[in-house]
């Protein structure tokens, strides 16, 4: 009994230590002169480490740890996260030509087969974002027609009248991203859409479920990327596909009705300048990157890449205006003794009403819409302040830890429109305050968006007063972090004025 005891105790023995043995030397180890980072987990990497109700606090735990330039692993694929104002101007602004590639993981190469704009890299983002900033230039800022500023105000003029419309409480955040949208859709396909359009609607809901569902994808694939073979749609693919037809019909009941009015000799917006440029590259015989495919998905990208952002700073400015009342008061006697009640807020009353910006450009910084940015990634190794960062390896651009700098901006959690005026009053921003990026990659909408962010927060602020319904909670000023990081939805009552 004795010796049969010391036997089982030895094999046992002998499999705790051969088990101890092999998980030494096959636990995941994080290669030599990459960014430092948290200790890995077989199969998970550091994914653990992200684990919060709020991911943008697992950020600023893991920069407090690791410094601004840490390294972290979701799967087996490094991710490298750049914070602060100086490391990420070094990255984007000096070194941009290395820092401004974008994602080419198998992923993305699934995902983005047909790339528009953001994802695209090479010639063909060259190419598109060179047509872009012209279009918008010819279509919006230099248009005699029709000035960006009437554009916006006639879907002000339609979003006013909406909200008129409601008798009681009204969840007003569907509503900004329908009107926004609608200013980009008149400067793209040369009209708007009705608020109720079913593929409109459609279209632009899509966008927030695929962006959703592409990050559960992108993690899955990168903890297990054997899924991607495995039977049935564990990894959501055939999901997200189905979702991106909403917008394919909507691009296609578009075009279709922009094909009835097009005139090659009068081009009216962005569609008709993208149909002209692949008319002249075909006569010309020039080979370039202007057909079909990548206009739908240039077209597409560029309807939600230009709505979502603005849309999503307006509603927190909504939030953060109707829980400061006296600031809300403030604004409107502000508006009332520079505009009054006769006309429409224009762009040239700026510079007289510097709360309104200040109160804009407070709800741009606490908000941080685009906290993470589009991915960036590195095509080539690169030495970057005392580390190297392998080829292909995506790159984050912690705009957040800069625009929630506490050396930058003293109680950053608080809603402070002061901070950005002089003792004088007028408004000054500093260098640090880079809510739309920086470098080869910055929105190229960044103009469009502060027009539309004063013409909307002003025009609503005279029209109407925001308060929150009667008997029910305050809303918080959390957010989700999903396509934007957006506050969670809130009604309001719009008491007119």
């Amino acid at each position: 009994m004795f010796e049969a005891c010391c036997q089982y105790v030895t094999s046992t023995t002998a499999l705790i230590v051969l088990f101890l043995t092999m998980l030494i030397f096959t636990y995941p180890r994080r290669p030599n002169g990459i960014p430092n980072g948290p200790m890995l987990v077989p199969v998970f990497g550091n994914l653990f480490s992200l684990a919060s109700k709020d991911p943008m606090d697992a950020f600023a735990k893991l920069r407090a740890k690791y410094g601004d330039v840490y390294g972290i692993f979701f799967g087996q694929e490094l991710t490298v996260v750049l914070s602060g104002y100086e490391v990420i101007h070094e990255a984007l602004v000096k070194r941009g030509h290395v820092f401004s590639g974008r994602p080419r993981s198998e992923f993305h190469r699934m995902m983005f087969k047909d790339p528009g704009i953001v994802f695209a890299n090479g010639p063909l983002w060259k190419e598109h974002r060179q047509f872009a900033q012209q279009a918008l230039n010819v279509f919006g800022y230099e248009w005699s027609e029709q000035t960006m500023e009437d554009r916006i105000n006639d879907e002000i003029g339609h979003f006013l009248k909406k909200i008129r419309s409601y008798d009681g409480t009204i969840d007003i955040g569907p509503l900004v991203n329908l009107s926004v949208a609608n200013v980009v859709a008149g400067i793209l396909f040369g009209h708007r859409c009705e608020y109720d359009d079913p593929k409109f609607v459609a279209c632009l809901h899509s966008v927030g479920e695929a962006a959703r569902l592409f990050t559960r994808s992108s993690l899955l694939m990168s903890c297990f990327p054997w899924l991607k073979s495995a039977p049935g749609d564990i990894l959501g693919i055939r999901q997200i596909k189905k979702i991106r037809e909403k917008p394919k019909e909507f691009l296609t009941h578009v075009f279709a009705m922009h094909a009835t009015t097009f005139d090659e000799k009068e081009t009216r917006d962005v569609l008709g300048l993208y149909l002209q440029e692949i008319q002249n590259n075909s006569d010309s015989g020039r080979q370039c990157e202007f057909n079909e495919t990548t206009m739908r998905a240039l077209m597409g990208e560029l309807l939600s890449a230009g709505s979502e952002t603005t849309a999503t700073c307006i509603i927190w400015i909504i939030l953060y205006l109707t829980l400061n009342q006296d600031l809300q008061k403030k604004i409107q006697a502000d508006i009332d003794d520079v505009i009054g009640q006769d006309r429409r807020p224009s762009l040239q009353d700026r510079i007289l009403l510097p709360m309104v910006e200040a109160t804009i450009l407070e709800g741009l910084r606490i908000s941080s819409v685009a906290p993470l940015s589009v991915p960036h990634a590195v095509h080539e190794d690169v030495e970057f302040r005392g580390v190297v960062i392998p080829k292909e390896t995506t790159v984050l651009i912690n705009l957040h830890s800069v625009m929630k700098d506490h050396k930058l901006w003293p109680d950053p959690d608080v809603f402070k429109p002061e901070r950005f005026l002089d003792t004088d009053g007028t408004v000054r921003s500093p260098k640090e305050f880079i809510p739309f990026s920086l470098g080869r990659r910055s929105c190229l909408g960044e103009s469009l968006a502060r027009m539309e962010l004063f013409l909307y927060i002003s025009s609503l602020l005279q029209t109407f007063t925001l308060v929150f319904p009667d008997n029910e909670p305050v809303p918080t000023t959390e957010g989700v972090l999903g396509m934007t990081y957006s506050p969670k939805p809130f009604k309001v009552k719009a008491v007119p004025r």
